[in-house]
């Protein structure tokens, strides 16, 4: 094979190899960073709650109506149901175990793979109004700035997401963001079993700090969710290796022209187990290992190929153009002579 056809594959190869690391570097890492159409991850939570004891209420026996420090497990299930190009639809199910009681909860999203945001669902998907904002993951390279949005169920309704700073978590560096929300109660699934109202008697046994004469009798009653969430968020992948929540839902009455708390009816802490934490922790590490893989190492072990291939092909020509011809070779063993 001559020199000068040797060369011009090397120089081919070494564009082919060029090309094909911009393809990895632009075309398959983003790719490889979209929320997978195959997802399906339980996390594990602990804490304590304090409730509403329905039949200890029914009974007027408000000394215990309500019970505090109860001891809770909450596994959370969020999965993909379908896909639909960029956008999947996407089922965030928790199940709340108090004593031997099981309290289930389930919405379904529609979520733009790339930015994890809310987007316009498929025709056929009923899911909840969350366009635009956060709701059960945050994105892979998370901005470290106060710009995204949370969508929170209980009151449907959409607010800011404060970032506060960074950590570490199970060995991996986390972006802390901190969500608060206070807004009235609108999900019919946590409205229906709430009494619109409660007799006077009752209200003010329950809280005794409520100046009984600005009631009514019957006092009427609204709702108010309050929450409290800190996700510890990986800042490589995007997944909450940490997370904690404080939830409450407040009896109000606007009785006497204004909004008064009267009490909570319910409210819920708990955080990840350190199990779940490890297990998301590896899942964050492995991910991480084949974005670095995908988006920088081997973009740049291609490029070092091609530069090589390149390096090899312009020595070669070189060589060829220095080397003398026969005919050179020949003058000069005359001369000699």
């Amino acid at each position: 094979m001559s020199v000068r056809r040797t060369s011009l594959i090397l120089v081919v190869a070494a564009v082919v190899l060029a090309a094909l690391s911009g393809v990895v570097r632009f075309v398959v890492a983003p790719n490889a960073t979209k929320l997978p159409d195959d997802t399906d991850q339980t996390v594990h939570y602990a804490g304590k709650a304090t409730m509403l004891d329905g039949k200890a209420l029914q009974s007027g026996d408000t000394a215990n109506a309500i019970k505090s420090d109860i001891p809770i497990t909450v596994d959370r299930r969020v999965h993909v149901t379908s896909t639909h190009g960029d956008t999947v639809v996407l089922k965030d199910a928790l199940t709340m175990h108090v004593g031997d009681r099981s309290l289930p909860s389930s919405k379904t999203y529609s979520i733009d793979r790339d930015s994890r945001k809310g987007t316009t669902p498929p025709t056929s998907a009923a899911v909840e109004p969350s366009q635009g904002a956060l709701s059960s993951a945050f994105p892979p390279d998370a901005e470290q700035n106060n710009s995204y949005t949370y969508y929170d169920s209980t009151t449907q309704s959409i607010v800011p997401v404060r970032y506060t700073g960074t950590a570490e978590r199970k060995g991996r560096a986390v972006n802390v963001y901190k969500i608060t929300v206070a807004a009235p109660v609108k999900d019919p699934a946590v409205l229906k079993p709430l009494p619109p109202a409660l007799p006077k008697n009752l209200v003010t046994s329950l809280a005794p700090g409520i100046d009984a004469k600005a009631l009514p009798d019957p006092v009427p009653l609204a709702y108010r969710g309050e929450s409290t969430l800190v996700a510890y968020v990986d800042q490589q992948t995007g997944i909450a290796i940490d997370q904690s929540v404080d939830r409450k839902v407040v009896a109000t009455t606007a009785a006497g022209g204004k909004e008064t708390a009267l009490l909570p009816l319910s409210a819920f802490a708990f955080s990840i187990t350190p199990e779940s934490q490890k297990d998301l922790a590896d899942k964050a590490a492995s991910a991480g290992l084949l974005l670095t893989l995908l988006a920088d190492v081997t973009p740049l072990v291609l490029l070092g190929i091609a530069a090589v291939l390149l390096l090899i092909a312009f020595l070669r020509r070189r060589k060829r153009q220095v080397a003398p011809t026969p005919s050179q070779e020949g003058a000069t063993a005359a001369e000699a002579a």
